[in-house]
C-alpha cells in the first residue's frame, strides 16, 4: 500500500465513485450522490458587499459561506442573501438547510433566522468557544 497526496478535484472524484458504487449496492434507489453548487454575491455601485455560497445534495442544502462587509452589516442583507439561498434550494426541492458557525461568528443570527442548533463541539478552537451545527425546515409551510 501507497498513500500519496493526490489533487483534490481527482480524489473527490474517486472518492465519490467509490462512495456510489457502495450506495448502489446496500440501496438501489438512493439517487446519484450529485451536488449543485449556489453562489451569491451583492454589489453597491459595482463594490462586492456581501455572499453567500453552499451547495445541494440529496435534497439538502448545505450553506458554507456568508459575510458582509462591515460597512453594511445591521441592515438585512445578510438576511436577505440567505432567505435568496434558500429560495434557490426550496425551488430545486431542498428540504431542509444546514450549516456550522463558531461562537464567535454568528449562531444568534442563525437562529433569528429560523435555524435550530442540533450540536456543538465545545472548547473548539480555544476554551470557551463553541463550534455549533445548525438546521432549518425549508419544506414549503414551515417557518421561515
Amino acid at each position: 500500500m501507497n498513500i500519496i497526496e493526490l489533487d483534490l478535484t481527482q480524489n473527490q472524484q474517486e472518492i465519490s465513485r467509490l462512495l456510489e458504487e457502495h450506495s448502489r449496492r446496500m440501496d438501489s434507489s438512493i439517487p446519484p450522490y450529485q451536488r449543485e453548487v449556489i453562489s451569491l454575491a451583492a454589489y453597491e455601485n459595482g463594490v462586492f458587499i456581501g455572499g453567500v455560497t453552499g451547495d445541494m445534495v440529496w435534497n439538502i442544502l448545505n450553506v458554507h459561506l456568508l459575510a458582509v462587509d462591515p460597512g453594511y452589516r445591521g441592515h438585512g442583507l445578510g438576511k436577505a442573501l440567505l432567505e435568496e439561498l434558500e429560495h434557490r434550494a426550496r425551488q430545486r426541492g431542498c428540504k431542509v438547510s444546514e450549516l456550522t458557525t463558531m461562537s464567535w461568528q454568528a449562531p444568534f443570527f442563525y437562529q433569528k433566522q429560523g435555524y435550530e442548533i442540533f450540536g456543538e463541539i465545545k472548547d473548539c478552537p480555544h476554551e470557551g468557544q463553541s463550534k455549533y451545527y445548525l438546521q432549518k425546515n425549508l419544506k414549503p409551510g414551515s417557518p421561515s
